[in-house]
């Protein structure tokens, strides 16, 4: 703050997560409990899961204002929902590196530091799949808590912070009014969730040199409003065939029984991303379509066809026990030459229920 007009939070995670939520919640932490003026909002495409969302935050003191509502390119934190999101380092709309992140992952400090050299300043690091599998809580409600951690010791919110006023039962009132509002059953595992969050979050100083990001890797928008042509052809077309949606599912993925498969069709049916591969085939003596796999390139861990299957040849497992599924088929009619399977994280998809108290089915749960 002594530098810059505001102090400023970017969250970054996939649809789904509760990164929104939780960009909200930061926003009214401050203008509520803390005496300062925020603002906070979300870019985002389709609203569905597995689609990039970044979250922005800024807050000044009480008696300024916000005059800019443009994203947050220079943050002071940055949160990572997904550690994949870690491999599209260099950001090319981020600018700066910040001073603290905080980062959901299941890697410890040697891992990171490891994987991701370029890490910069103090990283606070948790591991939201297993604290959420605890709790039984949401992803946002953890990575709300790490974040109340890296806040904690910072000026602006120590300035505000008099009278001995606790951060935490802040953070705690908080959640209270905005989830215990909406779904009171859900309001104690969400606020456990919360508080798991702050204690287990560990901190490393990353090694990186940190700074502004080479010019080289940033955004540049090549047309603007003064050259973009009127009309004509959209060169930069998007397509479903160089996608990886794994990276959005949430440790949790569809396991497929061939054996009790009937080839009903309805998992395909019910699929957003036809991910499911029929070939011809015979069935109790007749030539039809028969169900071979899941391309799980294109599956982002819906769990509608395990909703839908009649014969529970479908069922939720665990991903992170299932690295290399059997039944995995590539759709060979697609062509896409830069499709890598990548390692998961799990996050969003656990709300107030778990798989563990499921019954286990093939590996799976039921």
């Amino acid at each position: 703050m002594k530098d810059k007009a505001y102090f400023e939070i970017r969250l970054e995670s996939l649809g789904g997560l509760g990164a929104n939520l939780c960009g909200k919640m930061l926003g009214e932490l401050g203008v509520k409990y803390l005496g300062l003026n925020g603002a906070a909002f979300s870019s985002y495409g389709s609203e569905k899961r597995g689609s990039p969302v970044s979250s922005f935050i800024r807050w000044c003191d009480g008696d300024k204002e916000i005059l800019i509502n443009s994203p947050v390119r220079e943050p002071d934190i940055l949160g990572i929902f997904q550690e994949n999101i870690l491999m599209k380092y260099p950001w090319p709309d981020i600018l700066e590196m910040p001073r603290k992140m905080v980062i959901n992952t299941q890697k410890n400090a040697e891992a990171l530091i490891q994987n991701y050299p370029w890490l910069s300043g103090k990283i606070y690091y948790l591991d939201g799949i297993s604290i959420a599998m605890r709790t039984k809580s949401r992803i946002n409600m953890i990575m709300l808590g790490a974040m109340m951690k890296a806040l904690e010791d910072e000026d602006i919110v120590k300035g505000q912070n008099r009278e001995s006023r606790d951060f935490m039962s802040c953070g705690r009132k908080l959640i209270e009014e905005t989830v215990g509002k909406k779904y009171p059953e859900l309001l104690e595992i969400n606020q456990n969730g919360f508080m798991a969050g702050y204690e287990m979050v560990r901190q490393f100083r990353g090694k990186g040199n940190g700074g502004i990001i080479p010019e080289g890797h940033q955004e540049k928008l090549i047309w603007g409003y003064e050259n973009a042509p009127i009309g004509g052809i959209n060169p930069l077309a998007g397509s479903m065939a160089s996608n990886d949606l794994s990276p959005s599912r949430s440790g949790y993925m569809p396991l497929f029984d061939e054996s009790k498969c009937i080839h009903c069709g309805l998992c395909d049916s019910t699929c957003p991303d036809m991910v499911f591969q029929f070939k011809k085939g015979t069935y109790k003596g007749k030539e039809q379509m028969m169900n071979r796999g899941l391309d799980y390139h294109y599956c982002k861990g819906c769990l509608r066809c395990v909703s839908v299957c009649p014969v529970n040849a479908l069922v939720v497992g665990v991903e992170a026990e299932h690295p290399d599924p059997q039944w995995f088929v590539p759709d060979k009619d697609l062509v896409a030459s830069n499709i890598h399977w990548t390692q998961k994280a799990s996050d969003g998809w656990i709300t107030g229920e778990s798989y563990m108290s499921e019954r286990r089915n093939d590996g799976g749960v039921r």
